[in-house]
């Protein structure tokens, strides 16, 4: 394959950021409900400096910064930028891995982008075209890294989704192979001391529950076999690195196959044979535009109590699910929240999943640090808990005092 073009590129960047909060289907978010008219709350008043740098923090009454030092809520949150990241200008990316890490958050989520990496065929792996720059550069600022391996290359596609990249592969022996290499290159056994044990978390595809990222249709057999040889072959050359599966989406079980229901994708990844396959499981419990403490058959943060169930019933139980994404955009659209309400509505997210949620789950991940783009209409521009000119908003301020202790 030759080079993509940089516009095509662009052009994959952004659809790519369009679709980074996935999991909005109207069968992936309640249905059949208005939206509530969000109310502000008392608890977002004030925010830190416009700029990410990595003092960026509260400030005292004198002028000076406050003491905070990071908790252990800090220890279990992250951010996932989106495959945005992979392509922004450097002076851009590395000011928005100084905002993460301002925040006092220890993890991010990164793309690793198997079309972009063996774009070029089976035998080529060019992780230098964002790879490698955008690891180091996280792991610098003492990111945990959990790394997404997904996204098939033109020559690895099933015939019936030979148009895009959002395609289980073919082979699936191609895809561990893809794996392999991955975790060779950025796991304990690196031979690049710059990247050596940069990585030691693989999430294995990206809402293989959920069309559009799997194309036709969800295929949980085949899914499984995909991460069976993954894990083996990840295992193989890094044994103390950690393998999700899922990273199911906020859905419901559709007939026609386009969505599958969390619970019910797991229970499939059992049926055809995944157990021992994965060390945790992975899910979005997205509830936007309602509050994640809202108890409803819909609501995907409540659902993660069912997906540890189903763990327990197969001798799971001591397996860890992380939620890689979560978030509620702001704006004007129908699905958006205000400002004041989106940093409620963080609040209620990291409370409970350190509260009543903590004994059976991993890191939680916001999506997104930065909002992609500043259109007020647009609820996917819009996740951020700063502007998209860094400027914070509510959200910011509430999430450091969560995550600090004076």
């Amino acid at each position: 394959m030759v080079h993509r073009p940089l516009t095509t590129v662009l052009a994959t960047a952004l659809a790519a950021l369009v679709l980074g909060a996935c999991g909005f289907t109207p069968l992936a978010t309640p249905t059949g409900r208005p939206a509530p008219t969000p109310t502000p709350t008392n608890a977002a008043a004030g925010s830190g400096p416009a700029t990410g740098g990595p003092g960026t923090g509260p400030i005292a009454g004198n002028g000076s910064p406050s003491r905070n030092v990071a908790n252990a809520n800090a220890q279990r949150f992250g951010f996932n930028p989106g495959s945005g990241i992979l392509w922004m200008d450097d002076a851009t990316r590395q000011r928005e891995l100084d905002a993460i890490a301002a925040t006092g958050a220890r993890w991010i989520a990164l793309d690793f982008d198997w079309n972009s990496i063996q774009g070029d065929g089976p035998d080529s792996f060019r992780w230098d075209r964002s790879t490698d720059t955008v690891v180091r550069q996280a792991h610098a600022r003492k990111l945990r890294i959990i790394g997404t391996l997904a996204y098939s290359p033109p020559w690895a596609r099933r015939a019936a989704c030979a148009n895009t990249s959002h395609c289980l592969p073919a082979d699936p022996a191609a895809f561990a192979r893809f794996a392999r290499a991955a975790a060779q290159r950025y796991g304990a056994g690196s031979l690049d001391p710059e990247l050596r044990g940069s990585v030691k978390v693989w999430q294995i595809w990206n809402e293989a529950n959920h069309v559009p990222f799997v194309q036709p249709t969800v295929d949980i057999a085949g899914y499984t076999t995909i991460l069976k040889q993954a894990y083996q072959a990840i295992k193989a050359v890094d044994r103390v690195t950690t393998v999700l599966a899922g990273a199911t989406a906020p859905a419901g079980d559709d007939p026609n196959g386009l969505d599958v229901a969390p619970v019910t994708f797991l229970r499939g990844i059992y049926a055809n044979g995944g157990k021992g396959s994965f060390d945790a499981f992975a899910h979005h419990p997205y509830t936007f535009p309602y509050s994640p403490l809202d108890e409803a058959p819909w609501n995907a943060f409540t659902q993660t109590r069912d997906l540890h169930a189903v763990m327990v019933e197969h001798g799971d139980g001591a397996k860890k699910i992380w939620g890689t994404e979560a978030g509620a955009g702001t704006g004007t659209n129908a699905k958006a929240v205000t400002a004041n309400r989106q940093a409620q509505i963080l609040r209620d997210y990291v409370t409970e999943w350190n509260g009543g949620f903590r004994s059976f789950t991993g890191p939680l991940l916001w999506f997104s640090v930065r909002d992609a783009g500043t259109d007020p209409a647009s609820v996917y521009d819009n996740f951020g808990v700063l502007r998209n000119d860094f400027r914070p908003k509510p959200a910011r301020s509430v999430l450091f005092a969560l995550l600090h202790t004076r």
